[in-house]
């Protein structure tokens, strides 16, 4: 991840607190900070800072779904839920690796190096999960590699 300075930090602070999700911060730090952080890592620095995305309200996600959707289909959506799985065989080269399913059915690979990074293999180019997937993604993640064998 770049080191950025702490006017670029207060900046990110500053997006956030406009109510930018994790995508727009990373097309901004990369338009206007020329900082080309990837999505997990934009993930990363805005927990690092300690900062809370503004999620939307249930009625705001309402309004985003097809119009002939049911109301359980938001429900459903929201419990498709994040997945994570660690390979019974570590690929070579990993420290761990296994895969990840998101909430909107795409499964990708991650896997953390010798070196303690992480890394995520989308399963198409340019796809980014959803925002709310990354976090619980991280959280799932973490308490799997705290548990036996890790």
């Amino acid at each position: 991840m770049a080191n950025l300075t702490p006017e670029q930090k207060e900046q990110v602070s500053a997006w956030v607190a406009e109510g930018l999700g994790l995508s727009d911060i990373q097309k901004r730090l990369k338009d206007e900070l020329n900082a080309n952080l990837t999505f997990m890592d934009v993930r990363f620095l805005v927990s690092d800072l300690a900062l809370q995305l503004n999620s939307p309200s249930k009625e705001e996600q309402e309004d985003q779904l097809p119009p002939d959707a049911p109301l359980d289909a938001l429900d459903d959506q929201q419990d498709g839920g994040v997945t994570v799985e660690k390979d019974s065989v570590i690929q070579p080269g990993y420290a761990a690796s296994g895969t990840v399913k998101f909430s909107d059915g795409k499964t990708a690979k991650w896997f953390i190096d010798p070196m303690g990074q992480l890394g995520l293999e989308p399963p198409e180019p340019g796809y980014q999960p959803p925002e709310e997937d990354v976090e619980e993604f991280q959280v799932q993640l973490r308490s799997l590699l705290q548990g036996p064998g890790y």
